[in-house]
This record gives C-alpha cells, structure tokens and sequence, in this order.
C-alpha cells in the first residue's frame, strides 16, 4: 500500500514536470514568434479562476435579482485576465518578447497546479479532483472533453472552495528564474494569488466589459458609458462614469466622530442618532473601540 501510494504521488509529479517543461519549450516558442494562441491547459485554469474567484451564484436571483447570479465565466473575464498579464507585464527585458515582457498566464497555470497537488498531497482537499469539473467549464465546441481532461491539471479539477484553498499554499513557495544570462528573478509565489484573486475581482468591478476592444490603446477605445452593457454595474446599481464624480465635496464628521472639522458645507442626515455632516476641513483619526480579538473568518479560505 505504502509502496503504492508512493509510486502514485510520483507518477503525479512527474506529470507536473513533464507539464512544466512543455510550458517552458511553448513559451520559448512564443518568444522567438512562434505561434501565440492560448492552450486549452491554460485556457480551463484560468477559467476555473475566474469561477471560483466571482462564483455564479443562482440562489441570489429569487432574492436581489438576476443581475445577481452570473459570475466571471459568463462575461469572459478569464480571456481579459489572460491578455492582461500575458501582455500587460513588463519586467524591463528589452531583448524578450514584444516589447520586453513574458507571457505569465501559462507559468501561473502551472504554479497552480503545484500548489493543487501539494493540497491534494496533504490530504487538506474536501472533496476529489474530478476530471467533469473542467470540463464543465468550457462551453461545447470550445475544446472536446477528452482534449479538455487531457490537458486540465489538478487545480481546475478541484472543487472552487478547494481551488480557493490550493491559492493560499501559494504563499509557501519561493520561485527564482533566470529567463536570461545574468539576470535571475526570484519572486515569492504569494503574489500570483495576489493576482489571480485581487487583480481578478478589481477587474471584474471595473468598466472593462463595456469596452469594444479592451486591447486597443485608450485613445482608440469606444464605451458605451451604458449600465446595462457592464455586468458589474448592473449588480451593484452603478449608473455609469461621470463628470465630478471624484471631486473632493468636504470630509465627513459626526457627533461622535472627529473626522471632518471647520465650517459645515451641508448636512446629510439630520434624523440619524450621530448626524452625518460634510465639512470643509479635515478632522482627526481616532483609535475605534471596536474588539475584533474573538473574531473569526467564516470562510477562512
């Protein structure tokens, strides 16, 4: 059994192996002007990011409304964060790729899977990797199922609380990479959950939906300015980008809260138990009285 096990896990890390040197000779591939479309590997982890990330949430319709219940997957927000990081981050190599950046989002796909199997390894998983998972992801005709089990890696065929789970392990390995001579990086892997996780859900509640061709350089960019046309907006009752919106109109100061000061502007709530006002001058900050010492994270993933 033991001996089982053991030839088990190697047969799994073998294939993170043999996963890690395709990405490197694709990527070196990609770096010379050799092809530049998105393997079906990194297409479905990404999607299972953006799935677990900003979950489609079907129990909220009857609740808030159906503006609430689609996620990330259904606006296509994992194409966005792939484009965004494979060519968007630059790190000052004039000689590698376009315009001295590397393509991340097969790497961070592949780091992904590391950490899944390191969860799996330690028995830490609530449920077991399935193969249906990412296959689900993907919308038919999209990739074939026995291309997309093929090609899936264990951090798509987990369940998304687990997914969630593997992105935290993340914060315990040190990557160093030298993609040039003399130049060596070493980056600790916690900011790929940064990203994938922070960067995820900024852009989600951004204005990028909208746009008719995000890739394109601002000045060459059309938005509606629409609610209707950006799923985000919608959700949260957003009605679109304005004139003024980010003008400073004073600082808010309450009867018990020395955070504005001076001349009152104007008066927001007169019948409130603290009455909420804006003043022309900044106030203070203050130590708050709240105890947090007993609190716990309900979802500590």
């Amino acid at each position: 059994m033991i001996l089982g096990t053991a030839w088990h896990n190697l047969l799994r890390w073998g294939d993170t192996v043999w996963r890690a040197l395709a990405s490197f000779v694709e990527l070196l591939s990609e770096l010379l002007g050799f092809g530049s479309d998105v393997d079906v590997h990194t297409a479905v982890t990404f999607r299972a990011i953006a799935d677990a990330v900003l979950p489609e949430t079907p129990a909220l319709g009857a609740e808030l409304g159906p503006e609430h219940v689609p996620g990330g997957v259904a606006i296509d927000l994992d194409e966005f964060v792939i484009t965004y990081v494979d060519d968007g981050f630059q790190l000052g190599l004039p000689h590698v790729g376009a315009h001295g950046n590397v393509p991340l989002a097969d790497p961070i796909a592949h780091a992904l899977d590391v950490a899944a199997l390191r969860l799996v390894d330690r028995g830490e998983h609530t449920s077991e990797p399935s193969g249906d998972r990412p296959v689900a992801l993907l919308e038919p005709g999209e990739a074939s199922p026995r291309a997309i089990r093929n090609a899936a890696g264990t951090f798509s065929k987990l369940s998304r609380r687990d997914r969630l789970r593997a992105i935290g392990l993340l914060d315990e390995f040190e990557i160093t990479i030298s993609p040039v001579d003399d130049e060596l990086f070493e980056f600790d892997a916690g900011l790929v959950g940064q990203l994938v996780v922070g960067f995820t859900e900024m852009i989600y509640y951004s204005e990028w939906e909208g746009y008719d061709a995000f890739t394109r350089p601002p000045s060459e960019r059309a938005h509606p300015n629409d609610p209707g046309a950006v799923q985000s907006w919608r959700q949260t009752g957003y009605p679109g980008f304005a004139s003024g919106y980010a003008a400073l109109r004073g600082y808010v100061g309450t009867d018990d809260g020395p955070l504005g000061d001076g001349d009152v502007w104007t008066t927001i709530d007169e019948d409130a138990a603290s009455t909420v006002r804006l003043t022309r001058e900044s106030g203070s900050f203050r130590e708050n009285d709240y105890d947090t010492s007993g609190y716990e994270e309900p979802y500590p993933e």
